[in-house]
């Protein structure tokens, strides 16, 4: 009890302490912080995939035929809890005279990507509505393919703070607009066969705005139904070129990946007559697989910061041991008289290193406190530095994202707690070791 009692008396009287709490404080919260930031933009990352992909991608080298009966076999499985069909092009949408922008177009299978994907949600009209969304048809103008638009086709987000004005959105629903895609012809002539490309042109009605908060999806793409889509492109059946794969509740998409392939396999060799070569060219990946080549690059930078940044605060462990050292020099006249009334050279060390622990845990759990701070409220931060200085830090058409992902990661909290921890202890094992070693007799000589 001894130890315990000197360790929080210095902890008290010596007001210099605060210092070394306050750098353990503010080390520890630099690194939970941007441990923090990195792993919840990659989780951003992930997830969104996730929203918009479904849990697996079975992407074939070509379009394929008979894909209703695909999908009817994939949720046969239990392991499968559906799938949804898409067929994708690119091509120019026109708003107007001089309002032309380029756009990804898929034709979707609206039911089944419901259930595969959070579609209903991401819709600004029909989201909060109890039925099913869907592609409403002009009874006036029943030539015109009712289509989901992407936000940021129909407006810019607001410089300052990354939001639309949702209400200038929504008067765009009902209006019509004009997409042009590109086709493959093929012309025989003479006996002989030649294949070119041809523009063909549709009119649209927008049915509903689609927002995901995924700058680059709100910013190009279109969604129309599949067999519409079909028929403009002159397609002879509904083919697809992508499926979306959601997996059922228990599995994983780990698991599931090597069902998937497997009913591939059959379905490509007996319904469509594919050579195994061609059949292996179709790439099965989970959605967040397919993001892998860019999560991999931010987690070496993460890894790289948290280096450097590591390094920077490994200064908290000579700033304890500066701090006890200085201790240490200043009362030797209370070590002295603790080990003549029969303390041993063990409790004066451990008194300074249960000082070094005390410092540690206040100082981690300082950090930790500020950094879960910092990172719940960093959208409020960026937004107040915004306006306060005039300072943009966080951009949507930049980082993907409308709002700063702000997931607080315990996993790495901890870590760096307890090194904050060890970090103080070490600090004071010197100071520890010096004066374990003081000597009564030299101190109270002439006292």
């Amino acid at each position: 009890m001894l130890k315990f009692f000197l360790a929080l008396r210095y902890l008290k009287k010596r007001k210099i302490v605060l210092l070394s709490i306050a750098a353990v404080a503010l080390s520890t919260a630099l690194l939970v912080t941007v441990a923090s930031l990195f792993t919840a933009f990659i989780g951003a990352i992930e997830s969104s995939s996730s929203d918009y992909l479904g849990d697996i991608v079975l992407d074939p080298p070509a379009e394929i035929l008979h894909s209703d009966e695909l999908v009817a076999r994939l949720c046969g499985e239990k392991e499968i809890a559906a799938a949804s069909i898409v067929l994708s092009t690119n091509g120019l949408i026109h708003f107007g005279p001089g309002n032309v922008k380029a756009v990804s177009i898929w034709g979707i299978d609206l039911p089944s990507r419901c259930k595969v994907t959070n579609m209903k949600s991401n819709l600004l009209r029909q989201k909060d509505l109890p039925l099913s969304p869907e592609f409403a048809n002009d009874a006036n103008n029943p030539d015109f393919i009712g289509a989901f638009i992407g936000i940021g086709l129909l407006a810019e987000p607001d410089v300052k703070t990354d939001e639309y004005d949702l209400t200038f959105v929504k008067s765009f629903i009902g209006d019509n607009a004009v997409i042009t895609v590109g086709s493959v012809r093929k012309d025989t002539q003479a006996g002989v066969s030649s294949v070119g490309l041809q523009s063909r042109s549709a009119r649209i009605r927008i049915c509903d705005v689609v927002y995901t908060s995924v700058y680059d999806i709100d910013k190009r793409f279109i969604f129309v139904p599949i067999d519409k889509l079909a028929a403009v492109l002159h397609k002879e059946e509904k083919p697809a070129d992508i499926i979306h794969i959601k997996c059922a509740a228990g599995f994983s998409p780990r698991q599931t990946v090597d069902v998937v392939r497997r009913i591939w396999k059959e379905f490509a060799s007996e319904k469509l007559n594919w050579p195994p070569y061609y059949i292996a060219d179709a790439e099965i990946m989970t959605s967040i697989a397919k993001q892998s080549q860019y999560t991999v690059e931010l987690r070496k930078q993460m890894g790289v910061l948290l280096v450097i940044f590591g390094i920077i605060s490994a200064g908290v462990v000579v700033l304890v041991f500066c701090i006890f050292y200085m201790i240490v020099a200043g009362r030797q006249k209370d070590l002295a008289i603790i080990k003549s009334i029969g303390g041993s050279s063990i409790t004066i060390a451990l008194i300074f290193l249960i000082f070094g622990l005390f410092i540690g845990l206040l100082g981690a759990s300082a950090g930790i406190g500020i950094g879960f701070a910092i990172t719940h409220n960093v959208n409020a931060i960026e937004r107040w530095i915004s306006l306060l200085f005039g300072l943009k830090l966080w951009s949507s058409s930049v980082y993907m994202f409308s709002r700063i992902p702000n997931h607080f990661d315990w996993y790495w909290a901890w870590w760096f707690f307890g090194a904050a921890v060890c970090a103080s202890v070490l600090g004071a094992i010197v100071p520890a070791i010096a004066a374990a070693k003081t000597i009564p007799a030299k101190i109270l000589r002439y006292e």
